[in-house]
Parts: structure tokens; sequence; C-alpha cells
């Protein structure tokens, strides 16, 4: 770990020499030319890529503002069309968590499917659940970007008073009761760490890949490495620090980079000046360590992390399973205290 005013100077280096580069190219260009994405961003354009992130709209349908109740914890999942068993084993575990005042809502951010079998079956359930966040946008890998700053625009102006906001995608399980008591203490009102996102931080220096399925090619992001920013699976933070990152994101200063969280929580959180505190040791390092907690009936002992992450193929049965365990865990921690 670097000490603390070498981090602070390499940051400030990275950020100094982004602008650098991002003004070089904008000065070659007689005009800024704002292009609205049809599907996806080209790929191959030498000169800086912006969305128009005002013309994002939400389609009817769409979850209704904290208006009636002020939770705790609003829990925005990045979940695609077809995720339904995702989604349901979420509204079942931890996604259903009320503990008096300490409550979470969960909505989760969906784009548009081709299918139109899918997109009726994605109307039904948001009519009969009434936590979808519909984006007009096709669901698209190169449109996370575009779908996380959407997700975080719908919670600043339909629930502005929500103390805490995390976002997580849908294959995480989130232990929300202990969460909760760990935001408080990070985030909450008497925290000195002020306007931060808490999550497992990746560091600076990883290299883009530049080939293969994952490929960044050198015109989409012509720097040598990323910066430190957030591992996607779920952060945390207050809204003010979102509110800071989403004006820093639409505002234009930012080229466009598909990749999530990279661009929200890496690049338009240096330019918000949000930096990032580390609960990578809250984040289990493998499926393989849940699985074993999970499964071992002789010990009583909480689950040792608060964010997981579950193959797809096994998370709806798993969730369940965790979530039991994960209860039954709390009520004996509780009967312990007392």
């Amino acid at each position: 770990m670097l000490p603390l005013g070498r981090h602070r100077l390499r940051k400030s280096l990275f950020a100094f020499f982004f602008f650098v580069i991002s003004g070089l190219l904008l000065i070659s260009r007689n005009s800024l030319r704002i292009d609205r994405p049809q599907e996806d961003p080209p790929s191959t354009t030498a000169e800086p890529y912006y969305f128009d992130f005002d013309s994002i709209k939400f389609l009817q349908g769409t979850a209704a503002p904290c208006n009636q109740s002020r939770p705790l914890l609003l829990a925005i999942i990045h979940s695609s069309p077809s995720h339904v068993p995702h989604r349901k084993a979420i509204r079942q575990t931890w996604g259903s968590f009320a503990e008096g005042p300490d409550s979470v809502r969960t909505v989760f951010v969906i784009g548009r499917s081709k299918s139109k079998k899918i997109s009726q079956k994605v109307l039904q359930e948001a009519k009969e659940h009434g936590d979808l966040v519909l984006v007009q946008y096709m669901d698209s890998y190169k449109l996370l970007t575009l779908k996380h700053l959407a997700g975080i625009r719908w919670a600043l102006r339909n629930c502005p008073e929500v103390p805490f906001l995390m976002k997580a995608d849908d294959d995480a399980f989130v232990d929300t009761k202990r969460a909760l008591s760990l935001l408080v203490d990070i985030l909450g009102p008497k925290s000195p760490s002020g306007d931060v996102i808490a999550c497992r931080i990746m560091p600076s220096g990883t290299a883009p890949h530049r080939s293969g399925k994952y490929q960044v090619t050198q015109k989409e992001y012509p720097l040598q490495e990323y910066p430190e920013y957030c591992s996607g699976l779920a952060y945390f933070a207050r809204p003010s620090a979102m509110a800071k990152i989403h004006e820093a994101a639409t505002s234009r200063r930012v080229p466009y980079l598909w990749i999530d969280d990279i661009f929200v929580t890496g690049l338009a959180a240096g330019v918000a000046g949000v930096s990032h505190v580390d609960l990578g040791v809250w984040f289990a390092r493998t499926e393989h360590d849940v699985v074993q907690w999970m499964t071992d009936q002789r010990s009583n002992r909480p689950l040792p992390w608060m964010v997981s992450e579950m193959s797809p193929r096994h998370w709806p049965v798993d969730a369940l399973l965790l979530w039991n365990k994960t209860k039954n865990s709390w009520i004996r921690t509780d009967n312990d205290a007392t």
C-alpha cells in the first residue's frame, strides 16, 4: 500500500495527464459534436465520444418515487431483461430486508429487450412488483455506462432523502443487516469520511485489454493504465457523493468509456474529487469460500462477508440457502447479546 502522500500524488498526476490527453483531442476539432447513441457507441472514432446523457428517458411502468417511505438504504441493482430468476431470488432474500426504520428498498435497472416476448414479461413484472427502473435504450453490454448513470439519476431524482445508496449486480448476495451497521459507521453523519465510495478497490495501474472479448481499443481509451476504481459487484455511497459523480460524468468533462465501473467509479469519480474507502475485507474472495460456509452444518459462525458473488447456474437456490443461514446467524447473535 502506498503512503498517503504518494497515493494522492499518483492520483493527481493521473488526473492531470487524463485532462491533457482529452484536451489535445478536443483541440483538433472545430466544434464539439454530441452524438445521441442508438444502440452501441462507435468504437473506431479517433475523437473522444460523449453520450448525450440528457436524452435518458424512463419508460412507463418505472418504479414510483420514495414518497411514502424513507428507507435507510436504496439498492440499485443492474439486471438484464431475461434475468427473472435473479430478481425473484433477491426479492425473496436480502432485498426484502425490513426492520423498523432500518429498511432496504430495492429497484432493478433494466434496458429494453429486442425480444417482444421478454419485453412483455418485463412490463408485466413491473406492473406486479413496482420495482423496475425501465430505461429506453437497448440492454447492451456496450451501454452499461448509460445504464449505470440512468440508475443513479433515477435514485437522485426520486429518492433524494435516502441516507445511503448501493449499486449491485443481480448475482450479488448482500448481508443487509451487517451492511447497514457498517455503513452508519463509515458513511454516517458522524463519520469523518466525507463524500466517498465504499467498495472493494481495484488499484490503479491495471492495463486495458487490447484484444479479446473485453477489448478496449487505443481510440476508446488512449491511456496505458486505468485509475483506481471499484469492483462492479457492489459499492456504497452517500447520495451527495453520487450527485458529484453524476454531474462530472454527464458534464462532458469525461470522454465516454463503455466499461461502467471504470468510467463511473474511476474516471468520473476522479474528476468529481470523490475518493474510495476500501471494504475489500468484507467481500468474499471466491465462490468456493461462500459455498463452504453455507454447507458447513457444524459451524454457527455468522457469514464472514458482507458481499458475495454466486454462480448464475446456482444463484436462485444458493441465495435462499445463504439467506436462511444468514438470518439464523442474526438470531443467534441477537440472543447472545441479550
